[in-house]
């Protein structure tokens, strides 16, 4: 039996036993300067201010996932298992959750179900109360997520604070191709409410609470790494405490539940999406609208210079016709010219033989 329920142990235990399988100084690093990295402020609900830790109700929590897609798509990557060493060893979840995009952020959440506060104390006497006599009727169960801090050198510290004495049962790591998001986590949070919403000794307290969530998740999600720290989970004073078997049962509500979170995703993304095309039609239509005027100028000032080009080229085409004509006209008029030269010539040498022949018959008198 390992006792850490002393600040600072949880992380070097974490710590070592990382080391066993693996050891770098890239790890190392990110270890020393976690603390003095800025905690993401655009993922509420997971990632919280500094402050006093609030706690909120798990379909709260699954309404305020909605306010920020990079809260919803925040993924749980590591788990522990909690239980409380003195008085009714109350049993919680630590979540552990990576920021989709700041990826050196985790932020640490308590997970955990307890009773309606009542008029004598607070939510946990209210369980307790539960304990000592089973004859009280069953309270309204209060299943709460915390987020606590991005700290893991302070996590321990308001544990044991908020908790007090305690130990771990069990750690469990999901590889980074197979993380549940806080999305899909607060949906399974929301089935197990609505599964069973009373808290009642015998079938649904927080033994039955923290150890359905955590076999849910290890059945919906199966690649995973679990190692087992400690004994007792389920167990008050040693003796096994009697819960409900739901886990099988919540898993396929679960199923069903995603499946129609999914369609409803799908449906709101299409609308989204014809939204924006609708939007980016009308800022088109808006712009041709105020452009129009612009558009009808450059429309005549092309349809001008494109008259101009063909009067220009019949224009051209009317020279070239005319200088055509006038060639034609030239050399009509140099044939005609030779004709004549030719048709006077004739008639000279007709005459020069008449008058050689006229010659000839005076001579012969």
């Amino acid at each position: 039996m390992i006792d850490i329920s002393t600040q600072g142990n949880l992380n070097e235990m974490a710590f070592k036993s990382k080391s066993v399988k693996r050891f770098s100084i890239r790890n190392f690093l990110a270890a020393i300067l976690h603390p003095f990295m800025s905690s993401p402020t655009d993922a509420p609900g997971v990632f919280t201010p500094a402050g006093k830790p609030s706690h909120i109700d798990v379909g709260l929590w699954h309404s305020l996932l909605f306010t920020s897609e990079l809260s919803a798509q925040c993924k749980l990557e590591r788990m522990v298992y909690g239980k409380c060493t003195i008085e009714f060893e109350h049993e919680f979840l630590l979540l552990y959750f990576r920021h989709p995009t700041q990826h050196h952020a985790v932020a640490i959440l308590t997970l955990e179900r307890t009773c309606a506060e009542n008029t004598t104390g607070s939510s946990r006497s209210a369980g307790q109360a539960v304990i000592v006599s089973p004859s009280v009727s069953p309270i309204t169960a209060q299943d709460t997520i915390t987020p606590t801090t991005s700290s893991s050198f302070t996590i321990d510290s308001y544990v044991t604070q908020e908790f007090g004495p305690h130990k771990y049962l069990f750690e469990l790591d999901f590889p980074a191709s197979a993380r549940p998001s806080a999305m899909q986590v607060s949906i399974l949070l929301c089935v197990l409410s609505k599964h069973s919403p009373m808290y009642e000794l015998l079938q649904y307290q927080c033994y039955w609470y923290a150890y359905t969530v955590w076999e849910a998740l290890k059945k919906l999600f199966p690649e995973h790494v679990e190692r087992p720290l400690n004994e007792g989970r389920s167990r008050f004073k040693g003796q096994p405490i009697k819960k409900a078997e739901s886990v099988n049962t919540v898993c396929e509500q679960y199923r069903a539940e995603w499946a129609r979170f999914e369609e409803a995703a799908g449906e709101r993304r299409r609308a989204k999406e014809e939204e924006e095309r609708r939007v980016r039609m009308a800022v088109l239509a808006e712009g041709r609208a105020q452009r129009q005027p612009e558009v009808d100028d450059e429309r005549r000032q092309k349809e001008e210079a494109e008259r101009q080009k063909e009067e220009a080229e019949r224009q051209k085409e009317e020279a070239e016709r005319q200088k055509e004509e006038a060639e034609r006209t030239a050399d009509e008029e140099r044939r005609q010219r030779e004709g004549a030269a030719r048709e006077h010539e004739a008639e000279m040498n007709r005459m020069r033989a008449r008058m050689a022949e006229l010659e000839r018959r005076a001579a012969g008198y």
